[in-house]
């Protein structure tokens, strides 16, 4: 099953993405920081889609998507941008860094599992 990680400091983000994610065909694992999640990937860690939220203390959404690209093992990885963000400015930025995509907050559960299965390519 494809492993897909969820980066976000909010416990309430993270718990509404695994209700979302519960009924798909996937892996979850989840963090509340990006450190975290980060150096797991520097260790070894390969997901088949990152979804990580933009305003993050220490390490936010860009920081960390910079250090994802900068891993030759993470560095074509899908990574969704699910924040509360709408400013084109920012979504220029992200792409111009290799973001995949990007889900406004509150999300719609069917639209976050749409772009899920969709990167994924799931049936």
């Amino acid at each position: 099953m494809p492993l897909v990680i969820f980066v976000d400091d909010s416990e309430t983000a993270l718990a509404s993405t695994r209700m979302v994610t519960d009924s798909m065909p996937i892996t979850v694992k989840q963090y509340l920081s990006a450190v975290d999640a980060l150096n797991e990937i520097k260790g070894g860690m390969v997901p088949d889609l990152i979804i990580t939220d933009m305003n993050m203390p220490v390490m936010n959404g860009f920081e960390f998507l910079q250090g994802v690209r900068a891993n030759a093992s993470t560095a074509r990885t899908p990574v969704l941008m699910l924040t509360t963000e709408t400013r084109d400015e920012l979504k220029a930025q992200g792409k111009a860094l290799g973001l995949t995509g990007w889900v406004v907050k509150p999300f719609n559960p069917a639209q976050l599992k749409q772009a899920i299965s969709r990167v994924l390519r799931l049936a």
